[in-house]
This record gives structure tokens, C-alpha cells and sequence, in this order.
């Protein structure tokens, strides 16, 4: 842990800081750590349940699935409560930590990831370069996730986020600026630096445009609070179900 609370001095030299640097510190002082049974993906779970009650009687039931920014690994948990073989992924090595200590992480409960990556049910990696092969999980998860991906990088999170997916989606993106949260503005004053989490902020056609480009479409809305906006269900189209 030290390691990780020294690189908030670190970031303080940096022109350009390292995102996986801002985020292991952030965890590092408590960032979304404050209940291990809570986490905004909460909003969603019903949204999956739902998808998951609905094809259970289908010739293909949901059998698989992945939560890009897994934090601490609550909805990968309650995913397995659900009878799905789950993964998660996260951009901060700290939160992946967490995770791997909080929930019991066993290869039998998730989607193996490409060799060489670690043998867990957790990894650390960027959503835009996802360590699964392609077509790996039946429905991938996100909340408040695709807001913090750098406008450079968002073609290649949308493209790789539907290269693993093989039927559903199930997204929540913030469409604010983010809240200035103690762990964050505690990073700030040490640092003395500005640090924008939001990088892109848009409007949820934005995301279903993105997405649509690799053969998603809009399926339904999920209704959230409205400082909670916006969240979403895509689904693959026919040729992607095919393939």
C-alpha cells in the first residue's frame, strides 16, 4: 500500500500523469472502497437478472459475463449468485487487489483469460485492450466506467468492449462531471494539481452511435435516478449472433 500512496507524489512531477498511477492512488485513499457491499453497479444487477430470468428456458441461456471496472468485485459476485461464470477488469492494479481479497476468487466461477494473463477471476487491464478472447462473454456490464476513457481511446474501448461481447450489454455512463469525492480532492491538495476523471462526457446517442458501428443496437432504457443518468441495454444484431 505504501508503494501506491507514494505515486500521488509522483504524479505531482508529471506533465502528463499515468491514468493507472491516478486511479491506484485514488484506491489507495479509499476511492468507492467505503462498503465492500456497495457499488453503483447495483443499478444494473436487476437489469441482468432480468436478461438472465428471460433466456433461462431459451435453447441458449446466458452462461457468461464480464464488468469492465470491476472495482472491488461486487457485481462480479453477485453475478455468481446469479449461476454466471463472471470476470472482471479493472484499470487500477490496487482495486483489482481489493477484489481478488474480498471475493472468493476461483478460475471455476469466471471466463479463463488469454495466456500469459494472470490465473484469476480479476485482471488488471485497460478496457481498451481486454484480455479475452473475442466473443468470450455472453453479456458484459459497465457503470460509470466509459465517462473516464480519454476521447483517444474511446473508439478502441467501444471496439473492444463489442469484440468480447457475443449477445448483450448492459451500460450505465455518466453524463456529468464528476463529484469532487475526499479521496479525490485529498489526491488534488497533495499533488497540487487538477485531476479530471470525466474525460468524456456525452450524451447517451453518442454511446449508442459508438456501438452501433460494431453491431449493437438499442434494446431498452433502464431507468435510474436522474443525477444517477443514463443506462442502457444493447444487444448484438443477427449476423454478430450468427458469427
Amino acid at each position: 500500500l505504501a508503494l501506491y500512496m507514494h505515486r500521488g507524489a509522483a504524479l505531482a512531477h508529471d506533465t502528463r500523469y499515468d491514468r493507472t498511477q491516478v486511479y491506484d492512488a485514488l484506491y489507495s485513499r479509499g476511492y468507492q472502497v467505503q462498503s465492500l457491499n456497495y457499488s453503483q453497479s447495483r443499478l444494473l444487477l436487476p437489469a441482468v437478472g432480468q436478461l438472465v430470468l428471460n433466456q433461462s428456458g431459451s435453447s441458449e441461456p446466458l452462461r457468461t459475463a464480464l464488468d469492465v471496472g470491476c472495482s472491488h468485485g461486487f457485481a462480479v459476485s453477485k453475478l455468481w449468485e446469479m449461476g454466471l461464470h463472471a470476470s472482471g477488469v479493472d484499470l487500477s492494479g490496487v482495486a483489482v487487489s481489493i477484489a481478488r481479497k474480498a471475493r472468493q476468487d476461483a478460475l471455476e466461477r469466471c471466463v479463463p483469460p488469454l495466456p500469459g494473463r494472470p490465473a484469476s477471476c480479476f485482471l488488471q487491464g485497460s478496457v481498451a485492450d481486454l484480455p479475452w478472447p473475442s466473443r468470450a462473454f455472453d453479456v458484459t456490464m459497465s457503470s460509470d466506467v466509459l465517462e473516464h476513457v480519454p476521447p483517444e481511446l474511446v473508439d478502441l474501448a467501444v471496439a473492444e468492449m463489442s469484440r468480447v461481447t457475443r449477445r448483450l450489454m448492459v451500460l450505465k455512463i455518466s453524463v456529468r462531471k464528476e463529484g469532487r469525492k475526499p479521496s479525490l480532492k485529498a489526491l488534488e491538495e497533495e499533488i497540487g494539481r487538477h485531476i479530471q476523471l470525466h474525460e468524456t462526457v456525452k450524451h447517451t446517442p453518442f454511446w449508442i452511435d459508438k456501438f452501433s458501428r460494431h453491431g449493437f443496437y438499442l434494446r431498452s432504457r433502464i431507468r435510474t435516478p436522474g443525477h444517477l443518468c443514463c443506462a442502457f441495454v444493447l444487444q448484438a444484431n443477427d449476423s454478430l449472433l450468427s458469427s
